[in-house]
């Protein structure tokens, strides 16, 4: 028997084989670990590419969020509108009532109106539509203030699409003649529900 063979068969060679296999095994670990560890780190290029990709996801985020804000803000004032249009079962006919408001705040002032037109409808979709008037009159002018602030202050709210005022062709003539198309929205009468606006993420 070899001196190497008689000498593993010892005790003593027997701990030494088991110690230098077990520091060879450490060596090989930490030699791999080190390579796991320099993979693990990135380079200064991969973290700017991170950093570029954090940026994109934060703006296209807070994109999201302003569009959900703004839908909510849409969403709220249509139904606003729709609680406060013409509804004929609780504010009559307009064909009927809208003439005979008009004509009332006139009268309340008094106001003497030259024309008031039949009134149009212009379906803007499946639940709301606009009611359209013609008004004229020759009128001074506080009499007029006056007229428009009995119809703002009527329910449901009046509008004015278009206005034309110009002085009566009259010398010394304090008239003004006065031209206009109030408008007033109008819903059907389906059942509306209540806005359900989505909640916003907390910022």
């Amino acid at each position: 028997m070899s001196t190497g063979a008689k000498f593993m068969s010892t005790t003593k060679g027997k701990v030494t084989f088991c110690v230098g296999g077990l520091l060879f095994s450490l060596m090989m670990l930490a030699f791999s670990m080190d390579f796991s560890i320099s993979s693990l780190i990135p380079n200064e290029s991969v973290l700017d590419n991170l950093r570029r990709e954090q940026k994109k996801a934060t703006a296209a985020w807070e994109t999201q969020e302003a569009r959900e804000r703004e839908f909510n803000a849409t969403e709220k004032r249509y139904h606003a509108l729709i609680d406060t249009a013409w509804l004929e079962s609780r504010d009559g006919s307009p064909d009927v009532e809208l003439p005979k408001r008009i004509n009332a705040a006139a009268m309340k002032l008094p106001l003497e109106l030259q024309n008031v037109t039949a009134v149009r409808r212009t379906r803007l979709n499946d639940q709301l539509f606009l009611l359209e008037m013609d008004v004229n009159t020759y009128a001074t002018m506080d009499l007029l203030t006056a007229f428009w602030n009995e119809l703002r202050n009527m329910n449901p709210p009046f509008s004015w699409k278009r206005i034309d005022i110009r002085p009566e062709v009259v010398q010394n003539s304090d008239q003004i003649y006065f031209s206009g198309t109030l408008r007033v929205i109008g819903r059907t009468e389906e059942t509306v529900t209540a806005p359900n606006p989505r909640k916003e993420t907390a910022q």
